[in-house]
């Protein structure tokens, strides 16, 4: 039934009974066993503020999204997908846990008659809409819905289920609305707040300044003890932090088609080509030999297929033409058919629903129906009130203009063997239609084209060949000198990641789960196999292990003596140009230039030439006119400014502002920020790695 299969799609849960028990039978063996020389795995998948998440409860619900989206989508189901799906899942789990125990705290329910009310009442919940709607004039059932339920003890297990968790996703989904809206309420933006932050954003000032860049002092005059850098590391330790990983090189052996491959693909396309010139049932040779399947649609001068030009439309039915060539495919195409025919038509009709009657009555219905219109007793127009197309049948039946598909669609198809005027009888998966051509757009000339269709791609001696290459290269190199140098000797590719413990695979590459499940158990220095990761072979060395907390001194060295070189040059300047006489003086004391900005705002605080320094704007900003600031440590230089003009902000309404700012804070709360907020305050011990 097309609306179980609707629910099934909507549904974030969809539990499937066997392959669950399955995988908990696996996982429950899997989780016991792993323990080595005494010591046990983690088993407990999480746990967050003292609850833990049970790994089995977790995989199951991990299955149960790989299904839905199946499903729903015509995707297919990758690593990188899955991954997505696994975060997701996760982020319910903690949705869970987090935001569950704040509404429950805050006595946020949903009662059953709201339940009711969002299936069944005059305002129904948009996903209820979407279900129960006609996917071709798009208007709503209710009366659907209630026989859906009403039949609902009478369905399988399986849809019951899949219903009963529909109802759980809504009631959820209305239970985090009432939590988010009562935050968003609770918003108040003090007027003088608005105030300010309008004048914040809208005030600009013009100064004169001077600017001592940290370029003008030479690197190598700068002293620095390693007392002094250890000391700064310390200072700023928290400026280090960082996540567990593993950052790697890998060298990346791509398998493309060889010349022998383009040779055998070539040839097969001749032969081939041969005997699609010879049958006389194209479709069936398309299917049996094409990559892509024979497409029944036909095609005018205004959609020509890439490859041909207008002259294919002068030739004849069952001429071909010689292969051809485009991005490492090729082509050969045959003109199946040719007709004339109008490009888009409109119609009106009567749906008679098999949805809750048999079909035998229903059919009999819609039989009387077109005998009475074929009769000339009534027409179409005068018989809409038995449509069970309600939004139509407000139009007179009228469903509108329709463009020829490519095929698969019953009751468009009828509609373009058609003529103006006939009124047929068309089955389709919502019933009978009683269908009436009421217009067509003038015929025009189109061909039906069968088409093969033939990729060139690597064959088995070339995957052989990379793999032994790649395989060579494992063993070759040992540490990473011997990587990077034997990398280089072959002209290899070689790319850099850093997988994080949570990652499932390397970013760009899929089909890479095998290596990072290799890459968590390495040492820096360790060189991998040789991986396939589906048109490639991959082999990666550890350049680091990062633990998680700050990262030791030696691995952010650099960057420490950068700052700490900055911050020695600042001190300097800062004592060269430190004086109490006018700007000009000290620019001229200090060999110096005095330059001028004008209208710079605190909301756009780049300086021209020089770059973004708020500090120095934020500064000029504080200051009255005519007045002198202190040296001030900027991120390009030493800076000193004297403001000339002060431009105020124009008033604004306040009531605009601030609810600019509701708006704000409303969408940051709509895109998860409570969620990511209360994440960070909570304690969460993350074990997922050990189990994906």
């Amino acid at each position: 039934m097309a609306i179980i299969g609707k629910i099934r799609e909507r549904s974030t849960l969809v539990l499937i009974i066997v392959g669950g028990a399955i995988m908990a039978f696996v996982l429950s063996d899997l989780f016991s066993s792993q323990t080595g020389g005494g010591q046990r795995g983690p088993i407990h998948l999480a746990e967050v503020n003292g609850e833990k998440i049970n790994p089995q409860e977790f995989d199951i619900r991990v299955q149960e999204s790989y299904e839905n989206f199946k499903n729903r989508s015509q995707a297919e189901l990758d690593e990188a997908s899955k991954s997505q799906l696994r975060e997701a899942v996760w982020n319910e789990f903690l949705s869970d846990m987090l935001l569950g125990k704040e509404m429950n705290q805050l006595g946020i329910k949903v009662t059953t008659k709201e339940l009711f009310d969002m299936v069944q009442g005059e305002n129904p919940h948009p996903q209820v809409v979407q279900v129960f709607s006609n996917p071709q004039t798009g208007e709503f059932n209710s009366a659907a819905v209630v026989q859906f339920l009403q039949t609902l003890t009478e369905q399988d297990d399986q849809t019951r289920k899949q219903w009963i968790d529909f109802e759980k996703a809504l009631k959820r989904n209305q239970q985090l609305n009432k939590y988010y809206l009562l935050i968003k309420k609770g918003v108040y933006t003090p007027s003088e707040l608005a105030k300010k932050q309008h004048n914040d954003n809208n005030s600009s000032v013009s100064f004169r300044y001077i600017y001592k860049p940290y370029s003008a002092l030479n690197d190598s005059l700068v002293e620095m003890s390693e007392a002094d850098i250890k000391a700064y590391y310390e200072d700023h330790k928290e400026d280090y932090e960082q996540e567990a990983s593993h950052k790697i090189t890998y060298a990346y052996f791509p398998v493309v088609p060889s010349d022998e491959d383009k040779e055998s693909t070539k040839n097969w396309v001749d032969d081939v080509f041969d005997k699609f010139k010879a049958t006389e049932n194209d479709s069936l040779f398309v299917n049996a030999n094409s990559d892509e399947r024979f497409d029944p649609a036909y095609y005018t001068l205004k959609n020509i297929p890439a490859g041909l030009d207008s002259s294919f439309w002068n030739m004849n039915v069952g001429d071909i033409v010689d292969p051809v060539l485009l991005s490492e495919t090729y082509y050969i195409r045959k003109i199946k058919s040719k007709k004339f025919a109008p490009d888009s038509v409109k119609a009106s009709h009567i749906l008679i629903s098999t949805n809750g009657r048999k079909e035998a009555d229903a059919e009999a219905l819609a039989d009387s129906l077109l005998a009475v219109i074929q009769s000339g007793a009534s027409t179409l127009k005068e018989l809409v009130r038995f449509s069970e197309d309600q939004q139509s049948a407000q139009d007179s039946g009228n469903v509108g203009w329709m463009i020829e598909p490519s095929g698969g669609n019953q009751f468009i198809d009828t509609a373009f063997a058609s003529k103006t005027g006939d009124v047929k009888k068309v089955k389709t998966q919502f019933g009978f239609h009683i269908m009436e051509i009421t217009e067509q757009t003038e015929p025009t000339f189109k061909i039906q084209v069968a088409t093969i269709k033939r990729e060139i791609l690597p064959g088995k001696e070339t995957f052989a060949n990379l793999f032994n290459q790649a395989n060579s290269f494992s063993i070759n190199a040992t540490d990473i000198e011997s990587f990077k140098n034997l990398a280089n000797e072959q002209n290899l590719q070689q790319r850099v990641a850093v997988l994080r413990e949570n990652d499932n695979f390397i970013q760009g590459i899929a089909a890479s789960r095998e290596a990072v499940r290799w890459v968590r158990e390495a040492s820096e220095g360790d060189v991998s196999e040789a991986y396939d990761v589906d048109d490639a072979f991959i082999v990666a060395v550890v350049d680091e292990v990062n633990a998680e907390g700050a990262s030791p001194l030696e691995k952010v060295r650099n960057r420490v003596e950068y700052l700490l070189r900055l911050d020695k040059k600042a001190e300097q300047f800062i004592g060269e140009l430190s004086s109490e006489s006018s700007l000009d003086d000290v620019a001229s004391n200090a060999g110096l230039f005095v330059e001028n900005v004008e209208n710079v705002s605190f909301s756009s605080p780049a300086l021209p030439d020089v770059g973004l320094e708020p500090k120095v704007v934020a500064t000029a900003v504080s200051l009255e006119q005519g007045q002198k600031s202190k040296p001030i440590q900027g991120n390009n230089g030493v800076f000193v400014v004297e403001v000339e003009n002060k431009q105020a902000a124009i008033a604004s309404d306040v009531s605009v502002v601030r609810n600019s700012i509701t708006r704000n804070v409303n969408a940051r709360v709509e895109n998860g920020a409570v969620l990511t907020a209360i994440k960070e305050k909570a304690d969460i011990a993350d074990n997922r790695s050990k189990f994906y």
